[in-house]
């Protein structure tokens, strides 16, 4: 059976993904069109955007819309986009997946990456919410094949800036009901730590690279500020580390050495080599796209994974 199947990406790189008997036929950004660099629907325009990539699909009909967001914490928000969205397009059914944005991640890494079996890994600045809509995962582990996925690792943490400095640091660590080890937090971590680095430094949202281009300079002779070289030398190497012990963390999980690195935070290609020649005796693949685009991706394949 030729079962087409779009999946739906609504957090920021708005995107969506054609697969047809499980293979990605097509792909599409939105800001491809449109021009706004990472672009993201907000409901404030939610009820009257017309998607330009969306014209590509005119002549299918989906069996399946699967919709996917990074969890804004009131399902309002994302039905609002929804609505939108389903008159631009011929479908049968429509699902919106909630609290599984890092699901979704790994399972677009697992699907470019052709392992039978591995490990995945996922680190961004806020993935879904958890126990309450104050903790966002941003660090996450799982072990998927063909067949299954589970997931061993939740790290959420509720500080994404400055407004929890006079917090006392405080860290919880429990198994929740379907035996997964959480962490839940306070302290900056994942994604986040990087963001808050980039908004120290004075860049902008989107301007994470520039950041760690600029770590490059170390020692070298250039006009840059020695402050801002410093700043994005911690984020190089405060996140290294973390990562480092996140997958030294797995390998007590599965002693399956094929590693998937999903997340916007791998768009860290420096750190991405750092990590690969830290851990030679593993085979590290980073996903291609493991920024929220990518989830469009992860979702079509949802069905194959129901948890």
């Amino acid at each position: 059976m030729n079962k087409k199947i779009l999946g739906v990406n609504l957090s920021h790189n708005s995107s969506f993904a054609f697969f047809k008997n499980n293979t990605l036929i097509e792909y599409y950004e939105e800001d491809r069109f449109n021009k706004i660099k990472n672009f993201r629907l907000r409901p404030k325009i939610g009820l009257e955007y017309e998607f330009e990539c969306l014209k590509k699909f005119k002549n299918i009909e989906f069996d399946m819309v699967i919709f996917n967001s990074f969890d804004w914490g009131d399902s309002i928000y994302e039905k609002i986009l929804i609505d939108n969205i389903l008159p631009q397009i011929k479908f049968k059914k429509y699902i919106y997946v909630e609290h599984e944005h890092h699901l979704f991640h790994v399972l677009c890494g697992f699907y470019f990456s052709k392992f039978e079996e591995a490990i995945g890994i996922v680190v961004d600045g806020g993935g879904e919410r958890i126990i309450n809509p104050l903790f966002r995962t941003v660090q996450s582990i799982w072990k998927v094949n063909n067949k299954n996925i589970n997931v061993f690792y939740r790290h959420a943490t509720m500080k994404r800036n400055d407004y929890f400095s006079n917090f006392v640091d405080t860290e919880e660590n429990f198994k929740d009901d379907f035996g997964c080890d959480t962490k839940l937090s306070n302290k900056l971590a994942g994604g986040q730590r990087y963001l808050y680095y980039r908004t120290k430094s004075g860049f902008k949202r989107g301007e994470e690279g520039q950041l760690m281009g600029i770590a490059a300079y170390k020692n070298k002779k250039t006009d840059i500020e020695p402050e801002l070289i410093e700043i994005a030398n911690k984020a190089q190497d405060e996140t290294l580390e973390e990562v480092i012990k996140l997958i030294e963390k797995a390998m007590t999980y599965s002693d399956c050495r094929n590693i998937i690195l999903s997340g916007g935070y791998h768009l860290n290609c420096s750190n991405n080599f750092k990590l690969v020649k830290h851990f030679p005796h593993l085979k590290i693949f980073v996903d291609p796209i493991p920024y929220d685009g990518g989830t469009a991706v992860g979702a079509c394949l949802y069905d194959n994974y129901k948890r």
